[in-house]
């Protein structure tokens, strides 16, 4: 099994930040975590998310053209990739053999240009834009979690973009797009497997100059989600609290006690409870997926959650909750990938290369006194709600 402290020290160990007094240099930030019992290697290169004003989606849309041609080329070697964007960045991960280190790092640097599409390829791409934007408000618990977002942080734009931008989108010279979207120095790159700092230095070295592209600034607007409320066949409730000030092990740990407690009260629902953690700031997220007839009881369990926790919560809870999260932490770090997707996590936040390392030990550390001091700050802040009611169908 990989030991994640282990890991990440050696992510420490590997990676050279420059000196304090340095100048700036505008070359992406590198993370190299060795596993040299492991033949591959993972590669994660992300670009900082700022679609430019009123073209939201445009780094998403970049994704949908480039990754046909990435495939192809990984699979070359027998490697695979991965496009994602996040509220954080948006991300190309490659998995090969670490002997194809140049190879894979030549073809992500392709992803740090603009494509060049046809008609037919651009069209494709915002034909799959407005499909995961729908997807976003027809689906009861998307659009729960979406409508929360929206209302938390109302800067993090859809990654889909809006009607707006792809209309926008759909006629922008997306060289000028991309220019006003890429600097050098926004890109964060981990590598996991069997290589070596200067190795993946020297295979990023020339990445491409920024482009000092520019577009003109214009507004993205977002229709109201009440506008299109799903239909269900459960009542959905969903409330969430602004958190962005509160320390992010404490948070974690909060949310997996709140999501523990509810759980044991709310046998006949299904209960989610999630610490919403970007750039944009920190959530503390409740869903409840509950049958008609509990909805009123589901509400009330909900509006009371924090303060039954607050006067529930103790040292033995915690130290559960806390060894609950460390464990998934290192279960789902197991493979090159993902853990180069947790590291590069912290990194799309502007952390330093080491702190994926320090939250695994801050979770550890968190005290029932500090989850109590949290839950007593939220408990007189203001909660942001959105429910979805059951579809009702009647005999015609």
């Amino acid at each position: 099994m990989l030991i994640l402290t282990a890991a990440l020290a050696l992510a420490a160990a590997d990676t050279v930040p420059p000196a304090p007094s340095a100048p700036v240099v505008e070359e992406p930030a590198v993370v190299v975590l060795r596993q040299p019992a492991l033949p591959i290697v993972a590669l994660r290169l992300s670009l900082l998310a700022d679609d430019p004003p009123g073209f939201a989606g445009a780094g998403h849309m970049m994704q949908h053209l480039l990754l046909p041609s990435l495939e192809e080329r990984v699979a070359r070697v027998g490697g695979r990739v991965q496009a994602v964007r996040t509220s954080d960045a948006v991300v190309y991960t490659v998995v090969g053999p670490a002997s194809e280190l140049d190879y894979l790092a030549q073809t992500l640097r392709g992803a740090l240009r603009a494509p060049a599409p046809g008609t037919a390829e651009t069209l494709q791409a915002l034909a799959a834009l407005g499909s995961e934007r729908s997807a976003e408000r027809e689906i009861a618990p998307q659009y729960v979690r979406s409508a929360l977002r929206a209302r938390l942080f109302p800067r993090d734009l859809p990654a889909a973009g809006t009607e707006a931008s792809l209309a926008r989108l759909n006629s922008a010279r997306l060289a000028e797009v991309w220019g006003a979207m890429y600097r050098p120095e926004r890109v964060a790159i981990v590598a996991v497997g069997d290589v070596q700092v200067d190795g993946v230095r020297r295979a990023f070295s020339d990445v491409p100059a920024a482009g000092g592209g520019s577009v003109p600034r214009l507004a993205d607007t977002i229709r109201a989600f009440a506008a299109d409320t799903p239909q269900a066949t459960r009542a959905w409730i969903g409330r969430a609290w602004n958190a962005s000030d509160e320390d992010p092990a404490t948070l974690t740990v909060t949310a997996r006690l709140l999501r523990n407690h509810l759980r044991r009260r709310m046998t006949r629902s299904q209960v989610d409870v999630e610490h919403w953690w970007t750039h944009h700031g920190q959530a503390l997220a409740l869903v409840v997926a509950t049958p008609d007839s509990l909805v009123a009881t589901a509400r009330r369990t909900a509006e009371g959650s924090l303060t039954a926790l607050r006067d529930a919560v103790d040292e033995t809870l915690v130290a559960d909750a806390a060894a609950g999260v460390r464990r998934e932490m290192l279960l789902f770090s197991r493979t090159p990938e993902r853990m180069a997707d947790v590291v590069g996590a912290f990194a799309d936040r502007g952390e330093g290369a080491d702190a994926a390392q320090r939250f695994f030990a801050a979770v550890d550390a968190v005290t029932a006194d500090d989850v109590r001091a949290l839950l007593e700050r939220m408990i007189t802040a203001d909660a942001v709600l959105v429910e979805v009611p059951p579809q009702r169908i009647t005999a015609s």
